[in-house]
């Protein structure tokens, strides 16, 4: 994540939350459709409305780049 913020920074909000608060995001876990994972990447747009969800570990720097032009494209 450091590598994008170096580069997306000025546009983009990357928030990573902790293990220990996720256990307090129920809401948020059934919303994305992260219930079998517990965790994943979902990215919003300026508008603050989702563009882009991945349940788990199963992205990587490909994918998270792929998240960011989706939301910057809004």
């Amino acid at each position: 994540m450091g590598e994008l913020r170096d580069v997306h920074g000025e546009k983009v909000d990357f928030v990573v939350v902790p293990a220990a608060e996720t256990k307090r995001r129920g809401e948020e876990i059934e919303r994305y459709h992260f219930a079998a994972r517990k965790h994943g990447l979902v990215a919003f747009d300026a508008a603050g409305e989702p563009v882009l969800t991945i349940a788990g570990h199963d992205f990587g720097k490909p994918e998270i780049e792929m998240a960011v032009s989706q939301a910057l494209k809004r």
